[in-house]
């Protein structure tokens, strides 16, 4: 017989986890069982270890940023390919409409495993990506891209709000939330890169900076690219380090750390 004391415990665990969610606590032995990964490899060994962390974080928000063609879809596509194999099934907020499920598949990306979202406003775009958040069956959700959202007329500080409800729904989630964003700038530390009162570089947990910088040529023929990712920001771990990473086209796109 359950002693007052273990009656009274288990009353406060119950409704700590109806208000916070059934991960918010467990016991020993329900933790061990319902461990999961507190990260997703990017796919490339060097930049998991300037990370720190092995990889990108889950729970949390990440921005990824660089110019256009500079491989930031690409490292975002190898990030979704990679939680896939976790057994994760995972969504393409598509704001941009720029998503090439050719491209996708050649990255390593399931589209059994993927749900390809096509908002017509950024408003729906948030919305969608809270709900998809909050049933905690996402592993990964890519937001393509910032530029979609803040050049829409209702302005940044309404956006704010909304990644502010994000913030909230993915520290009881799963997901890695990724947001791509264009660079406008040369310099990705730049204010002018965001409207006054744009808020994501503030909640983003993990910020990365990629930046193409040479072709991988064979003969005359261009065999891929390498780049370079920067660490903007960690809150988990050290901030300005970078990798050196390779990206190459053999039907497959493939990348590693060199």
């Amino acid at each position: 017989m359950r002693s007052k004391k273990q009656r009274q415990l288990d009353v406060a665990l119950a409704a700590i986890q109806r208000r916070w969610g059934p991960k918010a606590l467990r016991r020993g032995k329900e933790a061990a069982k319902a461990a999961e990964p507190l990260h997703i490899p990017t796919g490339f060994p060097a930049l998991d270890k300037a990370l720190g962390i092995g990889g990108i974080p889950r729970s949390r928000m990440t921005e990824i940023l660089g110019a256009p063609t500079s491989g930031m879809a690409t490292l975002a596509l190898k990030i979704l390919a990679s939680a896939q194999s976790q057994r994760d099934m995972t969504a393409y907020v598509d704001l941009s409409y720029t998503f090439d499920p050719d491209y996708a598949a050649r990255c390593g990306v399931n589209p059994d495993k993927l749900l390809l979202v096509r908002p017509r406003t950024g408003d729906e775009a948030l919305d969608i990506s809270y709900s998809l958040i909050a049933s905690r069956g996402i592993g990964v959700l890519i937001l393509d891209s910032v530029s979609q959202l803040i050049t829409e007329a209702h302005g940044p500080q309404r956006i704010s709000v909304a990644l502010r409800r994000l913030v909230g729904v993915l520290a009881q989630s799963p997901c890695a939330s990724i947001f791509l964003t264009s660079l406008f700038f040369g310099d990705a530390t730049s204010p002018d890169n965001y409207p006054d009162g744009f808020a994501l570089p503030h909640y983003a947990t993990l910020r990365l900076l990629i930046e193409k910088e040479q072709w991988i040529k064979k003969r005359r023929d261009v065999q891929g690219y390498r780049a370079r990712v920067t660490v903007l920001k960690n809150k988990l771990g050290s901030a300005g380090n970078s990798a050196r990473i390779a990206i190459t086209f053999n039907g497959v796109v493939d990348g590693n750390g060199t």
